[in-house]
């Protein structure tokens, strides 16, 4: 080729166009096989989905008869999607309880969760030629239901102010029970119509409602009271005193019958320290009164002279507005107030270290099966904690024994054979003899003593003629004398007669206003941290405690400050409030 030539070719245009056209219409390719490729992915995975969370949808429901991995993996086989899925893809978690009908156990779904994760890859069409041989197809979907449960406490105030007249001319006791019927009514009865009795449209099994009285304590009942690690000085009276530590935390750990059946009580320390059964004693009467405790204990300070006050107890875990009706209507009023401490039983009851005082009551026909597993974990799905705490006053005053004097010897003996007493002063190993007034080396009945009298002896004619002269014999006291336990003592003796003693520590104190508001304060806090609800009504109070009770509960809002009949609606309010939280869980 010429110069010419080669000059001529390289200045020549002609089909230059076609090499752009080449190169756009390859990238046409690639885009339009880029769509399509696209499309096919894109209609897969809307199938793979749709199929997925009908599937996991339809395993989650607690009415399914099908186990929940059948059915997902039959929901993908009749999609003609059975080769891209396995039982390994699955997660599933499911809660039950277990029933007894017709003599058959069978089990009862209260939650279930239904998962599933697919890593899948999509093969490509046109985009082998980019070296792009699939798309990864990642799909996931889960589903559940839970039952939808609530648990509620109605701490109740039953101290003497209750049976005092409120603004509406009833008593105060009269309106709190019509107003907490209709608060039952509502919630396991008829939502809508308070005075709704006998036909009710509530599923029961799904509310539980405690009932907790309370005045100057809160008395469980012996069964109740029989699953908790307590001391066991007596067994005359079923309340607990706690100290300023123990309304830092909710639960009070519960056990089952065997683990005391196995150990004693209380149980070893490997299980916590037990919980202070409260003294029968009598802090009321004077020290040389006969001692009352089956009146004047803080159990049973209503002076009836009754220790089978049925009406104070709590019923634990109500299941029909008949049963609770029953309860309120047994109420009556006697006694101080303890706010702290029905606040703290209402909790610990909503606590799920009670647990197995619920199934050992369920055991015993005390509580319906229906209430197995309660009360139920913080993190349950479906559950929601509510304590209504009502009162008409503020706190007063506790009187209970100091640590150290519910058991154990007491340092007073009484003699064996006569009704003679002698209190032990350690300081310096001396007896004090109550009924003699004097100080001896050892107690009445245990030796004998100088006992000395004063005659007189005459020695003229006339009556003042005589001397006083002395004489002493020395006198056997009995046959012994027998130290008492401090549980003994206080059956024969008030805290008053004993406190006397300048050379002993005070058995009996009690707390205040100030104390028992402070262990208010801390217990409510305590609750709303676990996430309970809390919903509080003060019954014609005072300002100062107006505060006390808007602060417990868990908002502004849910604090109800009421005189008379107004104690009805705000019970109804509080009643359309757990709905609301119901339907919101």
């Amino acid at each position: 080729m010429t110069d010419t030539q080669t000059s001529r070719f390289r200045r020549d245009e002609d089909g230059g166009f076609i090499i752009f056209g080449l190169a756009v219409f390859m990238m046409m390719c690639l885009a339009g096989g880029l769509a399509v490729d696209v499309m096919r992915y894109e209609t897969h995975r809307v199938h793979v989905q749709n199929t997925l969370d009908r599937a996991v949808l339809a395993a989650a429901s607690l009415d399914q008869p099908l186990s929940s991995e059948e059915v997902v993996l039959d929901y993908f086989a009749k999609a003609g999607l059975g080769h891209i899925i396995s039982a390994d893809d699955l997660t599933i978690d499911e809660s039950w309880v277990e029933k007894t009908v017709d003599g058959e156990t069978q089990r009862v779904y209260t939650e279930r969760r239904v998962g599933a994760n697919l890593d899948l890859a999509v093969p490509t069409t046109f985009l082998r030629m980019a070296d792009m041989t699939e798309f990864r197809m990642p799909a996931s979907g889960a589903a559940e239901e839970a039952v939808s449960l609530t648990e509620v406490s109605l701490v109740l105030d039953v101290s003497g102010s209750m049976g005092s007249s409120s603004y509406s001319g009833y008593s105060k006791l009269y309106e709190l029970q019509r107003a907490a019927k209709r608060f039952v009514n509502l919630m396991l009865c008829d939502p809508s119509d308070p005075d709704e009795t006998s036909n009710c449209i509530v599923e029961e099994g799904r509310i539980s409602i405690n009932v907790v009285p309370y005045a100057e304590q809160v008395l469980l009942g012996d069964n109740l009271l029989s699953y908790f690690n307590h001391t066991a000085e007596h067994t005359e009276s079923t309340c607990v005193t706690f100290y300023e530590d123990d309304f830092d935390t909710v639960g009070i750990p519960a056990y089952s019958a065997s683990d005391f059946a196995n150990n004693g009580r209380p149980l070893p320390l490997v299980f916590g320290d037990p919980v202070q059964l409260t003294g029968y004693f009598d802090p009321r009467r004077g020290r040389n009164d006969t001692p009352r405790p089956d009146a004047y204990s803080p159990c049973y300070n209503d002076y009836s002279g009754t220790s089978t006050d049925a009406w104070r107890e709590v019923l634990a875990f109500g299941r029909t507005a008949a049963e609770l009706r029953t309860k309120i209507d047994s109420l009556r009023a006697s006694g101080n107030t303890s706010i702290d401490l029905g606040m703290k039983w209402g909790a610990a009851l909503l606590d799920p270290a009670a647990q197995p005082a619920i199934s050992g009551m369920i055991a015993s026909g005390d509580v319906h099966e229906d209430f197995e597993g309660r009360p139920y974990n913080y993190s349950r799905r479906g559950i929601e904690k509510v304590i209504v705490l009502m009162t008409d006053g503020e706190n007063t005053s506790q009187d209970y024994l100091r640590e150290g004097f519910h058991s154990g010897p007491s340092g007073v003996y009484k003699a064996n054979s006569s009704d003679d007493w002698s209190v032990y002063d350690a300081a310096n190993d001396r007896y004090y003899w109550a009924d003699g007034g004097q100080w001896l080396d050892h107690p009445y009945g245990e030796g004998e003593h100088e006992e000395c009298s004063w005659t007189r002896e005459y020695y003229g004619y006339y009556w003042w003629q005589y001397d006083w002269v002395e004489s002493c014999d020395m006198v056997a006291e009995g046959d012994g004398a027998t130290q008492l336990t401090f549980t003994e003592l206080w059956r024969e003796k008030t805290t008053a007669w004993y406190d006397q003693w300048s050379f002993l520590n005070d058995a009996a104190a009690s707390f205040n206003y100030y104390e028992k508001n402070n262990n208010l304060d801390a217990i409510c806090d305590a609750v709303k941290a676990e996430g309970m609800v809390v919903f509080a009504i003060g019954f014609e109070v005072s300002d100062s405690q107006d505060d006390i009770m808007r602060n417990c509960a868990s908002a502004p809002s849910y604090y109800f400050d009421v005189n008379g009949l107004d104690i009805s609606d705000a019970f109804a309010a509080i009643a359309r409030e757990i709905s609301k939280l119901r339907l919101v869980n």
